[in-house]
């Protein structure tokens, strides 16, 4: 359920803490769901517990979720609305270095449109099982 790319700039704590809004904010986990122990999940996917453990940490700390002695952590009351506008800074954050960096190369606003349709119509068909 939660994924993480080795490979990404993005340090695998903050990965771990996007994928959990993630969820959180399009329903899949809902308050009260519990998560997975900081053992379990850094052994799926393969992390340093330290890693899991300070992402939990932090949402908590952002009311994200919640941690109860003996219950383990779970979604808290109040994640979701936070959780999705969380969500939605992140990628606008995301979506402002893309541009950014599209604009470095002198790229105007129909090149980066292009850019941006073509990757989701590539996704698309590889979605469907078409090559891209």
């Amino acid at each position: 359920m939660i994924r993480v790319d080795a490979t990404s700039f993005v340090p695998i704590y903050e990965q771990i803490k996007k994928e959990i809004l993630r969820l959180v904010a399009t329903g899949r986990l809902k308050v009260s769901d519990p998560l997975p122990s900081i053992r379990d999940l850094a052994a799926d996917i393969i992390v340093n517990p330290n890693t899991v453990a300070r992402a939990y940490r932090e949402l908590e700390q952002d009311g994200v979720i919640a941690t109860q002695k003996g219950r383990g952590s779970v979604i808290a009351e109040r994640a979701r609305p936070d959780a999705e506008r969380d969500l939605k800074a992140h990628l606008g954050r995301v979506m402002d270095e893309a541009i950014a960096e599209a604009r470095r190369f002198e790229l105007d606003e129909d090149a980066i449109r292009g850019l941006f349709e073509g990757r989701l119509k590539s996704r698309a068909d590889r979605k469907k099982g078409r090559p891209a």
